[in-house]
């Protein structure tokens, strides 16, 4: 009996032996840079194809099949991380530190195609930014205009020295090229590209995609230059943020957010407000340097994952001034718009946006909406401008994949009502305003011909009530040199219906009229571009370098003239248009301590003109720039704390001409029409407290300025100061404000 039990109890642990190394089980925590666990990371076996998921703490338990050797750790927006099976002891928890990826190799992207595709597989080049690195690098509780410039390519123009209008220019092209998107859906017209920019914080910012060249096939109008999507962020789990900065110069930003992760439901709420209302006059002009403002947004995006349906809203409202001491001090401007003998601008805007998708179950469609509206009460000097804009927008699309094609289909809607006091909305002395009823249909196919080769080819037909049938192609050809390397070529053209007076606002700021001579017909242009990317390692580094090639060619191109003193002269244009260039971007991670990136462009955007002898002659576009380059350098100290360097460099701008008078009135000189180059310059630097940040920075380090004012034409005594004759506020191409400290803290309570 007794050899009879101790057979039993043998055969027993036997098996148990089996089974246990059958049933191990895998325990890890998974953390951040700042050992915080990361809730819901993924451990994945790529070979035997079976994985697990961490809890919302951030621990992972799985239980390892027979035959695994190597687990892959992955989480979004962080490197992934191989763990080797046979070096761990199971019977311990294993932490596992993951590394930002701070180049986005592995980000899904939507705007190229209109579809999700990886960075990697995308025919179309994407360049994606997340809100953490355009928030790395500003005085916190920042816009959107504030912080996109620190992309190479793209620049920031302002338009008027005293109210700073501002828009966002992509390889030379004036903002009104650009088409801005939320979640891939067209939603901001001509006014707001004017004044509206500025109401996109970046904390309602998940990430910006930025795409270059036509997207006419897929968008419309307005994308000539290109298109910036900006994707909103999902509520993963319930918390509230609350940041807020300070600046010498009276800068009060901030943001309030609650997030809300339901059974069904995901509710992403904020408010943001940027209050700015100290007098600056660094430069002697007897105008403020610094605009003032009070801006107010109120934002939310929800959505069900469920019944497959995502609604965001967003409301604005901004109270922009600027003039003359006596017209801001004490809110005077209040009684004194439209004064003729205070000079001042004040602009009042109203803004709010609704957006959304919905897809039908397993089937193909998906539905998009949009509708905002827009509206605007402003003086310029004693010029009241007072100017509303009503738009809609529905897409219907369809995705099919039949063999190695994926084909998608749609069918878009977009209506534009826009209405103002000037001469652009009257007829004969009777009130016209412009309605545009657009609709249009589109293709593309994605052919893919084999692991190495991809094409893309699209069309678009758009009828515009004003103007017809407008057809827009594409075709863009991706070739796979290897797993990490790949070359991009794309072509296609595309349209732009002007809406002359939402774009150009200096025929109210200054003293220069308008002239209209001729009905104003679409613009069209043709594009073609050749990219190389790769991708590198070496040890615990990666890091990628872009070279780009582009040229767009324009006919009908309309350009203000600012030639004629004391006019701004539109046409369209007799010979044609160009911008061209190459671009060059670096971006280099070593380890989890530090990340720079580095870029460069030369361009060429120049228009053809008739000069007095009747031979064409190429002139630059009005605040091109020769050349730019930018940069960043984030570095992770011990303690958790992080310094952020960037700068902006800026070669020559083409400026406008603009007139020096003397006290009469009268003419003595004309500026020069390029500007000297300049740079920009600004250090930051973080401490991490768990749930709380600390920061505190400079802009502008080495107080490099416009060492001319904005201003021309202030020396006029035979009028109040800003009601002369040739008094002019184009002439921008660098800071106006000098060294400007700031601190602030970021809060989250979960």
């Amino acid at each position: 009996m007794k050899s009879l039990f101790y057979s039993i109890l043998f055969v027993l642990s036997f098996l148990g032996t089996i089974s246990a190394s059958f049933a191990q089980t895998l325990k890890l925590e998974i953390l951040d840079e700042n050992n915080s666990l990361l809730p819901f990371a993924t451990a994945y076996d790529e070979v035997l194809q079976y994985g697990a998921t961490a809890n919302d703490k951030g621990f992972l338990l799985l239980e390892l099949k027979s035959g695994s050797t190597e687990i892959t750790i992955s989480y979004l927006g962080y490197q992934k991380y191989k763990l080797r099976i046979p070096e761990l002891d199971l019977t311990k928890t294993h932490q596992i530190k993951l590394i930002p990826d701070k180049l986005g190799l592995n980000e899904v992207v939507v705007s190229g195609q209109m579809q999700a595709r990886s960075l990697r597989n995308s025919p179309v080049k994407v360049e994606v930014f997340k809100a953490d690195f355009l928030n790395d690098f500003s005085q916190g509780s920042g816009n959107l205009m504030e912080n996109i410039s620190m992309v190479n390519g793209i620049q920031e123009n302002v338009a008027c020295g005293v109210c700073y209008t501002n828009e966002i220019s992509i390889n030379g092209l004036e903002g009104a090229y650009t088409s801005l998107l939320i979640n891939g859906i067209p939603i901001y017209g001509n006014l707001a590209t004017v004044y509206g920019l500025n109401s996109i914080p970046t904390d309602m910012i998940e990430k910006v995609e930025v795409v270059r060249g036509p997207g006419s096939t897929l968008y419309g109008s307005e994308a000539m230059a290109g298109v910036i999507n900006i994707i909103t962020p999902h509520a993963e789990e319930s918390s509230f943020n609350l940041n807020s900065s300070y600046s010498q110069f009276g800068e009060w930003k901030g943001n309030f957010i609650g997030q809300y992760k339901g059974e069904n439901w995901k509710h992403f709420s904020g408010v943001h407000w940027d209050v700015a209302n100290q007098f600056i006059d660094e430069n002697g002009d007897l105008f403020s340097d610094l605009i003032l403002r009070d801006r107010f947004s109120i934002f939310n995006f929800s959505e069900n994952e469920e019944k497959q349906f995502s609604i965001g809203g967003k409301y604005f409202f901004e109270d922009r001034r600027n003039g003359v001491r006596e017209f801001v001090q004490d809110r005077n401007y209040r009684q004194l718009r439209g004064s003729d003998q205070v000079y001042g601008e004040s602009i009042y805007t109203n803004r709010w946006e609704l957006f959304g998708n919905k897809k039908f179950g397993q089937s193909p469609f998906e539905l998009q909406f949009s509708a905002s509206q827009h509206w605007q009460d402003s003086y310029y000097g004693d010029t009241f401008y007072q100017a509303e804009q009503h738009q809609a927008f529905v897409n219907l699309i369809s995705e099919h994949t039949i063999g190695n094609h994926n084909v998608l289909a749609g069918f878009s809607q977009r209506i534009s009502y826009y209405d103002d006091n000037s001469a652009a909305t009257q007829d004969e002395g009777s009130n016209e305003p412009s309605i545009q009823i657009i609709p249009g249909v589109f293709v593309q196919d994605e052919w893919s011909i084999s692991n190495e080769w991809r094409i893309l080819s699209g069309a678009r037909l758009d009828y515009y009530n004003l103007h017809g049938l407008i057809f827009s192609p594409r075709l863009n050809v991706q070739y796979q040199l290897s797993d990490w390397a790949n070359l991009r070529f794309n072509s296609g053209t595309g349209f732009r219906v002007v809406n002359l007076f939402t774009e150009d606002h200096a025929f109210v700021s200054g003293q220069r009229e308008l002239l209209i001579q001729e009905e104003l017909n679409p613009e069209r242009s043709f594009n073609v571009g050749l990219g190389y990317q790769q991708v590198y390692t070496i040890g615990n580094q990666q890091g990628n370098i872009e070279f780009d090639g582009f040229y767009t060619y324009f006919t009908n191109k309309i350009i203000p003239d600012y030639d004629t003193p004391g006019f701004i002269i539109y046409e369209n244009s007799e010979a044609y248009a160009f911008t061209r260039g190459l671009s060059l971007n670096i971006n280099h991670q070593v380890g989890s301590d530090l990340f720079f990136n580095a870029g460069a462009q030369w361009q060429n955007a120049r228009q053809a003109e008739e000069n007095e002898s009747g031979s064409l002659e190429e002139v630059p576009i009005i605040y091109s720039r020769d050349w730019s380059a930018v940069g960043s350098l984030e570095y992770s100290f011990p303690f958790n704390i992080k310094l952020n360097y960037s700068f902006n460099w800026n070669g020559p701008t083409a400026l406008p001409e603009v007139y020096e008078v003397n006290s009469a009135g009268e003419i003595v000189s004309i500026r020069d029409t390029f500007s000297p180059d300049f740079t920009l310059h600004n250090i930051k630097l973080r401490k991490n407290f768990k749930n709380l940040e600390v920061f505190a920075g400079v802009r502008n380090v080495f107080d490099n300025t416009q060492s001319l004012s904005p201003l021309s034409g202030t020396q006029d005594q035979t009028a109040p100061l800003g009601f002369g004759e040739f008094f002019d506020a184009a002439y921008n191409y660098g800071s106006m404000t000098g060294r400007n400290f700031f601190l602030g803290f970021d809060w989250k309570i979960k």
